[in-house]
């Protein structure tokens, strides 16, 4: 007889064990195998054969080794018992703020001793707020207001920006939801970070490459108005667009000959926008690093004559 998530089921062992995984993306660990009727013998036996496939220490695969998605972090929260949460990036990435980084898992435990190991990366904390907690498709994982936190602690300012625009766009935060997280935790590490970011001008922009964040701190640092970032425009998203004047600044991608097609959407969107009587700057990324001075005067004398003329 084995016990998960309030049920209870009883037969074979092998009838026993499909049930279990099947509840949890294909995972199961060593305490509820013997639950269900199987020995640690047996369990060294189905190992060797190909009918379990270690995952981490005490959790396995059954049937295959090519995990689903989202199976590692169940795997790291079953490795470390009750009360575990997934966090950090791998928490950002549950709630799709960032990509993945590899098989690792970043995991919170409260008051109690669960260490890291390969595959698995284990944060200690003292408490942790029920507000603070949430689930993502089943998995326990740190709400987004807390796994923002978290983040900024451990990675550059420019990626804890994008995270948490991106939490915005998505609508799994507001402003006062994550200042209200950091009242919650007001010694993490991150909570410092996070309040620049959003008392910065403008707030968090939302970016999505590299080049793009080089730009929005020029732009930042020469003092101009903070423009609205990836912002649909006349059937388009524009990199960078200040509406009171009708200024569109698109920073172009990787690669000195760009692909065919590239070009050509490019040149159509630009056509569109100045046909709906936007002014459109491109800068190179060999002027964004080469040309930083030039590339904010003219976007600032183009600003200012825009501005001029709509009185």
């Amino acid at each position: 007889m084995a016990t998960i998530l309030g049920l209870v089921h009883t037969g074979p062992p092998d009838a026993v064990v499909a049930w279990i995984a099947a509840r949890q993306l294909g995972l199961i660990t060593a305490e509820q195998l013997i639950a269900a009727g199987v020995g640690r013998g047996s369990i060294r036996w189905r190992l060797a054969n190909g009918n379990l496939h270690r995952v981490l220490r005490g959790v396995y695969l059954v049937g295959h080794a090519v995990p689903a998605d989202r199976a590692l972090e169940f795997a790291a929260v079953l490795a470390c018992g009750a009360g575990a949460v997934v966090s950090h990036r791998s928490a950002a990435a549950l709630w799709r703020l960032v990509t993945p980084a590899g098989r690792e898992v970043e995991l919170t435990v409260v008051g109690r001793d669960c260490r890291s190991r390969v595959g698995l990366r284990v944060h200690r904390v003292q408490e942790l707020a029920t507000a603070d907690r949430s689930t993502s498709h089943g998995i326990p994982v740190t709400a987004p207001g807390r796994t923002v936190i978290d983040y900024a602690a451990t990675t550059s300012r420019d990626e804890a920006e994008r995270a948490i625009a991106e939490a915005i766009a998505l609508r799994l935060l507001t402003v006062p939801k994550i200042l209200a997280a950091t009242e919650r935790a007001p010694n993490c590490a991150g909570v410092g970070v996070v309040k620049e970011i959003l008392g910065q001008p403008g707030g968090p922009r939302r970016t999505r490459s590299n080049r793009e964040r080089a730009m929005l701190r020029l732009i930042r640092e020469a003092g101009l108005p903070v423009p609205l970032t990836n912002h649909p425009v006349a059937g388009f998203n524009a990199d960078f667009f200040w509406p009171e004047v009708g200024l569109i600044v698109e920073v172009d991608g990787e690669g000195f000959h760009r692909p065919r097609p590239a070009f050509e959407r490019d040149h159509r969107r630009d056509m569109v926008h100045k046909d709906a009587g936007h002014e459109v700057l491109r800068v190179s990324g060999q002027q964004l690093h080469e040309e930083a001075l030039y590339v904010t005067a003219v976007i600032a004398r183009a600003y200012d004559r825009r501005s001029r003329r709509r009185g």
